[in-house]
């Protein structure tokens, strides 16, 4: 006899179906969230090397304290861009200025290193040239169940390369030039990952070689050879950050990429310069803590900076307004602005506004063309072929 078939729950169906088209985004949105972290607190990490490198200490040992009063920074305080958000730009204990430049810095390692990554990994590699990337499906559903190792460690070298150009780009803002010692290191690790697994290099040498370059180590020498000359040669008339970012980038990305961010440099260079007209000319140098791009953070501190702001008052009423007023009703003419609310909002945007006026900038112009080239590294591939 028969069975009846089961009956069917549209309802039920339906839920599934809204659940499933809910989840994925929301996993995507979460995971996107997590790489931004991830690329905050290295820009976190990125203030304390700019500090102490230059200066010969160690960035492993020590933990991040004021200079001013030798307290050590709460974790809660350490927070990325928000812990300096909701002390309002000052130390907790002593009630220092807290520069905005180092969670400007945190915030474009939140946007630069995290959101390449995200765009790479999410994507299933399809920002990335060579056969290898971009076959599965897109999506962090599928990036989570079924991880490609490839993909992830070319996403974690890329996050390598972008930190070190962003390091570079904010001790050459600091007025200072990156010890050799580091960029030697950095160039050696990312020798020995490439060459170690050539698989991580896309992009060949673009020129028919020797059969000892066709794979395995001989592949990834070759490719790193010719990406560091190139980044040498491209790069020679650059200042120090901007020649060591373009010779790391040669044997991180193949020639052809050094190449290319030498050529994208300039042109970005131009849109900051564009954009800079925008912006309200910056007060003079001598102003508080916004007057230079190398100041005070929760993780770490420049006593130079210090000097000028570590005694202002801790008073709703900004030093530079005179208390002394005319005859009549005064106050009712007075703007109803609070002026330390002023003064925090303007060290906020200082920073931004002075390293856009700025009329050289390599290691910057360096950093953002990078990583628009590694966004669309596929349709330039593609465009040129190969």
């Amino acid at each position: 006899m028969a069975h009846a078939p089961w009956p069917i729950d549209e309802n039920a169906n339906m839920a599934g179906v809204v659940m499933y088209e809910w989840i994925i985004p929301l996993t995507d949105l979460v995971v996107t969230g997590l790489l931004l972290v991830i690329g905050g607190n290295l820009g976190s990490f990125l203030n304390v090397v700019v500090h102490r490198l230059p200066r010969g200490e160690s960035v492993v040992h020590g933990g991040s304290h004021c200079p001013s009063c030798g307290s050590a920074i709460r974790w809660h305080d350490n927070v990325p861009v928000l812990g300096w958000l909701l002390l309002r730009g000052r130390c907790r204990d002593c009630g220092a200025m807290i520069a905005a430049r180092y969670p400007l810095v945190e915030a474009i390692g939140a946007v630069v290193i995290g959101g390449v990554a995200a765009a790479e990994l999410l994507s299933g590699g399809r920002t990335l040239p060579g056969a290898a990337f971009g076959v599965g499906r897109p999506g962090a559903d599928n990036l989570l169940l079924r991880p490609d190792p490839l993909l992830i460690v070319v996403a974690i070298l890329h996050g390598w390369l972008l930190f070190n150009l962003l390091l570079g780009a904010a001790v050459e803002a600091d007025g200072r030039v990156l010890p050799a010692r580091w960029s030697r290191t950095a160039l050696g690790i990312t020798l020995a990952v490439v060459v170690g697994w050539n698989a991580l290099l896309p992009v060949g040498v673009g020129v028919e070689g020797p059969a000892w370059m066709a794979g395995g180590p001989g592949r990834g020498l070759s490719i790193a050879a010719c990406g560091l000359a190139c980044g040498a040669l491209v790069g020679a008339t650059s200042t120090p950050a901007g020649r060591q970012g373009l010779m790391l980038i040669g044997v991180a990305l193949g020639w052809q990429a050094a190449a290319a961010v030498a050529v994208l440099r300039p042109v970005v260079g131009w849109l900051r310069a564009l954009l800079a007209s925008l912006v309200p000319p910056a007060p003079p140098a001598g102003d508080g803590d916004g007057a230079s791009f190398g100041t005070e953070t929760s993780s770490e501190s420049f006593p130079s900076d210090l000097a000028s702001t570590a005694a202002e008052p801790l008073s709703p009423i900004d030093p530079g307004v005179s208390l002394i007023t005319e005859a009549g009703p005064a106050p009712a003419s007075r703007p109803e602005t609070d002026p330390d609310q002023t003064s925090f909002l303007s060290r906020l945007a200082e920073p931004i506004a002075l390293q856009l006026q700025q009329i050289e900038w390599p290691g910057g112009d360096l950093l953002v063309a990078t990583a628009a080239f590694l966004l669309a590294w596929r349709w330039l591939w593609q465009g040129v072929g190969k």
